[in-house]
């Protein structure tokens, strides 16, 4: 899939339903209650004692100074509070912190995990899609969407998912994948990509979700820092890369990645954070 570009042609106007998406996101992005809610929520989660001890307290810290902070869990909660989507799509939910705050503040939103469920990931365990909907239903009990969770590797389930390769025996193969990218919507209004993190990888998942955010929709991206995963030594594979394309200049640095889609894509604005705890971008989608 080819990400939509930047183009010289006088730019059609925003759509009124973008232009009310962004300014009530930016009303509320990093509001004290907001984030008190976030990490209310996040301490009725289980146990993490590797990272989130940490994370809550710099939320309560922002709280109790008043001061309008966030990071992606926090801004999650507050893109579905402004905006109330009616379906997220999510790549890397781990223990269903980013999860959580969205189905917290939008009961009728339907969700879609992809998750490979690696491991010790994070340095914590990672139980799996069965434990994380346990934890859903407690911590967000009166969600009433559907959520769906599709297993395995990203740059294998995504294009799948949207239909975007030939249907073959490995892609029946997914046919759970298969099927829910079948009846899922078209669009959808709220997108995280907090998966691999190699640059290729992060590259890969973003030309496969940025065409289905929709007008006055958001993508939330994580990690905005100066190196990516391939300067551990990380490769990423997928069954689809001989057809897939990147960038000539791709760098090791998701960073990189985030000030070339502000430079290459045409009709959205971005919000971004490089003084959360973890550096935080955020594109809205204007037409």
């Amino acid at each position: 899939m080819t990400i939509p570009m930047t183009t010289t042609a006088s730019a059609p106007v925003a759509s009124p339903r973008a232009l009310r998406n962004l300014r009530a996101i930016r009303a509320v992005i990093g509001s004290p209650a907001l984030n008190g809610a976030t990490a209310d929520t996040l301490e009725q989660l289980a146990p993490d004692e590797v990272n989130k001890p940490r994370l809550i307290e710099w939320l309560r810290e922002g709280v109790a100074k008043n001061e309008r902070r966030f990071e992606i869990r926090s801004a999650l909660r507050a893109i579905a509070h402004a905006t109330q989507p009616r379906s997220y799509l999510e790549i890397g939910t781990r223990r269903g912190w980013s999860l959580a705050q969205v189905l917290a503040e939008s009961p009728e939103v339907e969700a879609y995990s992809f998750d490979w469920w690696m491991q010790s990931y994070g340095g914590v365990d990672n139980p799996g899609p069965g434990f994380v909907r346990d934890e859903m239903h407690r911590v967000a009990p009166h969600h009433r969407g559907a959520v769906h969770f599709l297993s395995g590797n990203s740059h294998d389930t995504l294009p799948v998912f949207f239909q975007e390769v030939p249907i073959g025996a490995a892609e029946l193969d997914d046919e759970l994948v298969l099927r829910t990218g079948e009846a899922a919507p078209r669009m959808f209004d709220l997108v995280t990509v907090d998966g691999d993190h190699t640059a290729l990888g992060t590259w890969w998942d973003l030309s496969d979700v940025l065409p289905y955010v929709s007008i006055g929709g958001a993508l939330v991206f994580d990690d905005l820092v100066h190196s990516a995963d391939e300067l551990l030594g990380d490769v990423p594979s997928s069954r689809y890369a001989q057809v897939r394309t990147h960038p000539e200049a791709l760098r090791p640095s998701l960073l990189w990645l985030w000030e070339h889609l502000k430079e290459v894509l045409g009709g959205w604005e971005f919000i971004e954070s490089f003084d959360s705890i973890v550096p935080i971008g955020i594109a809205v989608r204007m037409r």
